[in-house]
């Protein structure tokens, strides 16, 4: 009898403590870049990339709460995160952002931005190929997309800007209207996306050493103003260092290393 009691008296603990626990789970909302290929896109309206992979495999090491990913246009995905409606995102921590965004110390990816790309059939290669600075590069047009605050922070203002606000637009305004000269990307994106849009015969990357802060360090983003800021920051910083997680961000890194080869070429027109 006394154990039918006990018994009764456990399953009803349990009831209660579930729902409770379940309750407790906070959804943080992650507002992703829905056209920068491999590291953020979307897949049928799917969120999908290496900064998905990472926050997932992430967040294994931070209990008590719950991803959940909408893709964007990029310029649209910080907007939403400046006024309250997503709460994370997955950036370079330029100063407009610490307006409204509180980061993580430590950054969960790298990329080296430290390329030139450009048309190999373009009659500025010449040009490009031999540039040492920024002063050579006077004279080009810079393809620019909106909303990328690394580009206003180290590319001078002298250079002739064309803007954009999409990457695929960045390729055919080089690429086919020849509305510009250049751009910077990381080789793994360049790769990628000169397969997927067929411009990989036309594509010419240039290492250089003059573009400052080259190896921009992608930080999680929380909004300012989310009730657990502090709390969430912490616990993120802590699963970063976590040897797991540092195991699986380099298993990440390179399997999208070979995407970036092995994604197919489709037309480029449109």
């Amino acid at each position: 009898m006394g154990s039918k009691i006990l018994a009764i008296v456990l399953l009803a603990i349990l009831q209660a403590i579930v729902p409770a626990n379940a309750q407790s789970t906070v959804t943080v909302k992650v507002a992703l870049s829905e056209a920068l290929p491999p590291a953020s896109y979307a897949v049928n309206g799917e969120p999908s990339g290496l900064l998905k992979d990472m926050l997932v495999e992430l967040f294994r090491h931070v209990p008590g709460y719950r991803l959940e990913f909408r893709t964007y246009p990029w310029a649209r995905a910080q907007r939403l995160v400046e006024s309250g409606q997503m709460d994370m995102f997955v950036t370079f921590p330029s100063a407009s952002r610490k307006a409204y965004a509180a980061f993580s110390p430590h950054a969960i990816y790298t990329l080296d931005y430290g390329n030139l790309v450009f048309d190999s059939r373009s009659s500025k290669a010449a040009k490009l190929e031999t540039a040492r600075s920024f002063e050579d590069l006077r004279g080009l047009t810079f393809i620019s997309q909106e909303g990328v605050s690394w580009e206003d922070e180290n590319v001078p203002a002298y250079i002739k800007r064309y803007m954009v606000n999409t990457p695929r637009s960045m390729w055919h305004m080089i690429f086919q209207r020849k509305a510009g000269d250049f751009f910077i990307m990381s080789v793994e994106h360049a790769i990628y996306i000169a397969n997927r849009y067929g411009y990989r015969d036309q594509l010419r990357m240039k290492k250089v050493d003059f573009i400052p802060n080259s190896l921009v360090e992608f930080h999680v983003g929380l909004r300012k103003n989310h009730p657990q800021q502090a709390a969430l920051l912490h616990a993120i910083d802590a699963a970063m260092v976590h040897p797991e997680f540092v195991a699986k961000r380099k298993a990440i890194e390179r399997k999208y290393r070979e995407l970036a080869k092995a994604v197919p070429t489709t037309d480029a027109s449109g």
